[in-house]
């Protein structure tokens, strides 16, 4: 299996989106966590009131940075696990830490028959590397403490990702599970449609990057956008990125997936991420990929933002 050579058959590969199951405990905090002012902010988005409405139930929203050292999503599943299985995930983990840590990514398995674990670890590949290590020592003990028990865990941190099932995903491009993390905030100093335009045609260079072959899943680029009143510029950046061990072609279908899904969310926003278990896309108003463009992440410039978890039924 080569991930990352073209090949004519792999553009007719369909990505799966296996469905998963809500979790009753997100529909129980939809009242908790929900506030007026996320639905306001959900409404200002380009999706019609009642297609909100309809996926109500199946939503989660919390303010958090935008910027932050914990994890930004983790999944769990609620089926459990033998003593056996329980062994095997722990094997797994203590094995990808260091593996992708020396290369940035691996994967492992471990166990046999109903005991067997399939694992995967990566880091983006523009991070320096003290701080991919560090990621994925923490996306392990995340993981380890939050999904202990359950047969499929998943943590999602800025810098990498990290996972484990008892089911083979190595080679599946899987949008099943979906984070969305938007700012709270519109952009500012610019005409709004404008910055949408810049922004979508941006996110689809991205997406048609991080299909070709030579740039190993990962693409980042910029643009400039001209300012109301005649003042400075802004720069929008923009990222897509995907696990290896998913084809190039599948790559840039993944990322497609999730820019297309940024007008149904992030219409006018700061910056926002749709985050998938294969791929992710992402945009800001603030250098956020390495090397770092010009000035440090300002507080401001981050602001918070919104958390969005899509479970499919």
């Amino acid at each position: 299996h080569q991930p990352w050579t073209k090949h004519p058959s792999l553009t007719a590969r369909s990505i799966r989106n296996e469905p998963m199951h809500a979790n009753k405990s997100l529909v129980a905090a939809i009242a908790t966590h929900i506030t007026s002012k996320r639905r306001h902010a959900m409404a200002s988005s380009s999706s019609s009131p009642l297609l909100m409405l309809l996926l109500l139930p199946l939503l989660l929203a919390m303010a958090r940075p935008c910027s932050a050292v914990d994890a930004i999503g983790t999944y769990c599943a609620k089926n459990g696990t033998s003593a056996e299985t329980q062994a095997s995930i722990d094997q797994v983990l203590a094995a990808l830490v260091p593996r992708a840590s020396a290369a940035y990514y691996a994967t492992a398995t471990a166990g046999r028959s109903s005991s067997a674990v399939w694992g995967l670890a990566q880091c983006r590949g523009d991070v320096p590397r003290q701080d991919c290590s560090l990621c994925l020592a923490a996306a392990a003990k995340e993981v380890a403490s939050s999904c202990r028990g359950s047969s499929d865990g998943r943590v999602f941190y800025d810098y990498c990702l990290l996972r484990y099932s008892t089911s083979n995903f190595v080679g599946l491009a899987d949008t099943g599970y979906t984070l969305i993390l938007l700012n709270t905030q519109n952009a500012t100093g610019v005409d709004l449609a404008a910055f949408d335009r810049a922004q979508g045609k941006l996110m689809s260079r991205v997406a048609s990057e991080a299909g070709d072959a030579a740039n190993k899943g990962l693409a980042t680029d910029t643009t400039r956008l001209g300012s109301e009143g005649g003042g400075a510029k802004t720069t929008i950046y923009g990222l897509g990125w995907c696990t290896r061990d998913i084809t190039a072609a599948d790559c840039g279908l993944c990322v497609a997936q999730a820019v297309a899904e940024l007008p149904n969310y992030c219409r006018y926003r700061r910056g926002c991420r749709v985050i998938y278990s294969s791929c992710m896309a992402r945009y800001e108003v603030y250098p956020f990929f390495f090397p770092l463009d010009g000035a440090d992440e300002s507080a401001d410039e981050l602001g918070q933002c919104d958390k969005i978890v899509l479970n499919y039924p």
